[in-house]
């Protein structure tokens, strides 16, 4: 089992919501915007202290001081190790583990090799959005530079998403990659060229297309989708995505979401729409908090990621009967993740695009003001489907209601469902109520005759997790900490300010804040919480835990931030002092005490330097 992948284990983070995982072993209750409550699993307690970080998917308890991430949880709470927690969360969310060869140093080397080629497919992919935008830039009379200058698309925008256009040859694409050093396999296996079967000839896949860039929700390009320019495109397709590869995932995967998620967490706001210029119509219209599925219908693992940034959820698909239809799909998927669910009409039957076209920033926000419940939605549309006049229509009407209240698993939700639908079918609340308990009375068993047939019984050998480690935090060092993950900047400064040997050296704290500021160095300050996550599976320190889930407001900032590195400063050079003061008292002779006294005055100096 030590031979799974960082991919697959990746993928089993991504699709595990933390507050579902542990939603469903307490009961949670929001107490902020990311933040949510409950009593303790681990200790009894009954006032809640237990806390779980929607945003960074984390969890603390500051009675206990347990605390990490989706994998620490399931290993504490069923007692068991890392990896056998991660083949059950695996098992709960659907991703299949490989099984272990046993080939040792053979298996490490061609998991290497996987590695280093899905490495190269997302070099491939950045370099060619690169490319397909400069070239947008260099042909402002090409078919796509004339199709965006018509949408209202500027190069500034068109630079944000990573928009392009594909030279409209049949091997551009791919004699461009063969000059960087990419092979026709490397392409065909990243997307960008496809492949005769016939005479097995290579040529561009997007030929001659607008190509919106794809990142996936770490902000990294895995394809593109490629809109036709012509009246009548030559395969037929308006549209043409990328193709499932080793790192393009549709079902895992939403338009701009690496744009929007700073906005859904501030706001607990996110915008669900059908394409990318709606997407980025929103976007323009100060709604920066849109996405969109790519080329695919909405599915749970999109919802998952909407869920970690935001719990209200706005859905602008189109007003005809596919729209219609998408949007009581996503419905569906969203209620079992008790979320808020409106629905944006747009007016005239129009969509986003040409909403912000037509009316601009005001008319999108005006429609974003006037969303409705898609409850509402989902029973203004009943009377033309079913006689109201008739006894069994309006029965049947109710029987489609709580078709989608069944989902519905929060019992307060559920109350104001039932009422809200008993006032607008014109019925009694009992009638809905004992509909729904019918519903859920059949759900049970059908569920029973499953387990009945099933037989198969989980057996997982327990062992003991890891105490937690008690370890005290100086609280300048926890200041740093938590400003550097609120602040990829703050990180930044934090570099020059604290050098990296100290916090080496300074117990599990300094080598958290150190990963933290590494990541931003790196350009991947956006996982840090990841990051430490996987430091505190090995290093359980409470303090660190309680930090990732800690909601601290610092008035200013930038002053708190200098005042604990002064703080730092102080506290390192009285160690030192008391270090240097320690051998010099032990000192063997005469030659080894002038040494001593001479790092004493040389340290006091720079204490006097740091305090001017």
């Amino acid at each position: 089992m030590g031979g799974v992948s960082k991919d697959i284990i990746e993928e089993i983070r991504s699709r595990c919501d933390i507050v579902d995982v542990i939603g469903s072993y307490v009961q949670l209750k929001r107490a902020g915007s990311n933040t949510y409550k409950g009593l303790c699993p681990f200790h009894q307690e009954k006032t809640p202290s237990f806390h779980v970080d929607a945003s960074r998917q984390m969890y603390h308890c500051f009675g206990c001081g347990k605390g990490g991430d989706v994998f620490r949880f399931f290993m504490d709470r069923e007692n068991v190790g890392f990896y056998d927690a991660l083949h059950m969360l695996a098992s709960r969310v659907g991703v299949i583990i490989p099984e272990d060869s046993g080939g040792g140093e053979r298996d490490r080397e061609e998991e290497r090799r996987r590695a280093d080629a899905r490495e190269r497919l997302y070099r491939i992919n950045e370099t060619f959005a690169g490319l397909f935008y400069r070239h947008l830039v260099k042909h402002p009379d090409s078919p796509a530079a004339r199709y965006l200058a018509g949408r209202g698309i500027p190069l500034e925008i068109a630079e944000k998403f990573k928009i392009g256009a594909v030279p409209d040859q049949w091997t551009a694409c791919l004699d461009t990659g063969r000059k960087l050093g990419y092979s026709a396999e490397e392409m065909l296996a990243a997307g960008l060229v496809a492949r005769k079967e016939e005479t097995g000839r290579y040529y561009d896949q997007f030929k001659g297309r607008l190509a919106f860039a794809i990142e996936n929700e770490h902000g990294r390009v895995v394809g593109f989708s490629a809109r036709s320019l012509e009246a009548k495109p030559l395969n037929g397709r308006k549209y043409v995505n990328t193709p499932e590869t080793a790192i393009f995932k549709k079902g895992n995967l939403l338009y701009a979401l690496p744009l929007a998620r700073k906005m859904m967490s501030e706001k607990n706001m996110a915008i669900l729409c059908e394409g990318q210029l709606d997407t980025i119509a929103f976007h323009r219209a100060g709604f920066e908090c849109a996405v969109a599925p790519q080329g695919t219908a909405f599915t749970e693992n999109q919802a998952r990621m909407l869920k970690r940034h935001a719990n209200r959820i706005f859905l602008a698909f189109d007003a005809d009967a596919a729209g219609q239809k998408a949007i009581l799909r996503a419905v569906e998927i969203l209620l079992p993740l008790s979320m808020e669910i409106n629905v944006i009409r747009i007016p005239g039957g129009k969509d986003p695009d040409e909403l912000f076209a037509h009316g601009g920033a005001a008319a999108v926000s005006a429609a974003v003001e006037g969303a409705v419940s898609w409850l509402r939605i989902l029973c203004d549309g009943l009377p033309e489907r079913f006689d109201f006049a008739s006894p069994v229509g309006r029965a049947s009407a109710v029987s489609e209601v709580v078709r989608y209240l069944r989902l519905v698993t929060n019992p307060v939700e559920s109350e104001i469902y039932v009422r809200n639908t008993a006032e607008a079918l014109g019925v009694s609340e009992e009638a809905v109520y004992s509909e729904l308990r019918q519903a859920h009375l059949q759900e049970r068993r059908a569920a029973d005759f499953r387990r009945a047939n099933d037989g198969e019984s989980a057996n997982v050998s327990a062992t003991t997790s890891p105490a937690v480690e008690a370890e005290r935090i100086a609280p300048a060092l926890l200041t740093m900490l938590e400003l550097a993950l609120a602040d990829e900047n703050a990180a930044r400064y934090l570099a020059e300010a604290v050098p990296h040997d100290e916090l080496a050296a300074s117990g599990a704290g300094g080598k958290a804040l150190d990963l933290v500021i590494n990541a931003a160095l790196n350009g991947e300050h956006d996982h840090a919480s990841q990051l430490l996550g996987d430091f505190l599976r090995e290093h359980p320190v409470p303090a660190l835990s309680a930090a990732l889930v800690r909601e601290t407001v610092y008035a200013d900032r930038e002053k708190a931030l200098a005042e604990s590195v002064s703080q730092w400063r102080r506290m390192r050079f009285r160690e030192r002092r008391v270090a240097l003061t320690n051998q010099l008292r032990a000192a063997a002779d005469d030659e080894e005490k002038l040494r001593i006294l001479g790092e004493l005055q040389k340290l006091n100096q720079e204490s006097l330097k740091q305090k001017r």
